[in-house]
């Protein structure tokens, strides 16, 4: 599985564009008045104008090279600052064999550099940019109805991780090891990692592997539609 494509929801279209493509340095692909579309290594992201009433937050990880690590934790430290907990500004995930460090964008959105030490190419590089990304590595997928939305996943063969059991407290890890890209499935109201920020029910549209669009809208109810 890979997440080709993901549309995540925005408040403000202009700062955020200052801030992913002016500031981090992302290439513009798609600019109109009411959205973008940047890339992302070999994914694309598109941030789309929503009603200021709407709430909606969002979590995503972008696969970097196994070996930039800590070449990426310098850079977001000079460019956004880094999130930390207990101290800690970097995690190691045994179970992806991957090492993970945060940031806010300006909507509280958590974006996370993630380097998985198996699946992850390396890169010659001395210093780490953006154009190193090598595509959309997680994406959340927030919702009350966990069982009834992995049960419709599981249609079109995403399932959780290794085969694990779905639960209903924590985030489930959905998509093959060996592909380097998960869909989080998770209940609102859990904090996020290394964050203050509860997780919302929220609209975004996800593409896998530029053949499936996974819809939802803003009260939490999935579409699927094959491309």
């Amino acid at each position: 599985m890979k997440i080709t494509k993901v549309k995540l929801y925005v408040h403000d279209v202009q700062k955020m564009e200052q801030f992913y493509v002016d500031l981090l340095g992302f290439a513009l692909l798609e600019r109109t008045a009411d959205h973008f579309t940047i890339a992302v290594g070999e994914s694309r992201i598109t941030f789309e104008k929503i009603y200021s009433y709407i709430p909606k937050q969002y979590h995503f990880a972008l696969n970097i090279p196994s070996n930039l690590f800590q070449q990426a934790k310098i850079w977001a430290k000079e460019h956004v600052g880094l999130l930390d907990s207990e101290g800690q500004d970097e995690v190691y995930f045994e179970f992806l064999k991957a090492y993970s460090c945060y940031f806010y964008d300006p909507e509280g959105n958590i974006v996370e550099f993630i380097a998985r030490q198996e699946i992850n190419s390396k890169h010659d590089a001395a210093n780490f940019s953006v154009e190193q990304v090598l595509h959309i590595g997680e994406i959340n997928l927030t919702t009350d109805d966990i069982l009834a939305i992995a049960e419709k996943l599981k249609k079109y063969a995403i399932k959780p991780i290794a085969n694990k059991e779905i639960r209903l407290d924590v985030l489930n890890f959905l998509g093959n090891y060996e592909d380097g890209a998960n869909i989080l499935l998770g209940p609102s109201e859990r904090l996020w990692y290394f964050s203050d920020k509860k997780a919302l029910i929220s609209p975004i549209c996800i593409e896998l592997n530029e053949a499936l669009q996974l819809n939802m809208d803003e009260k939490g109810q999935l579409t699927l539609v094959q491309l």
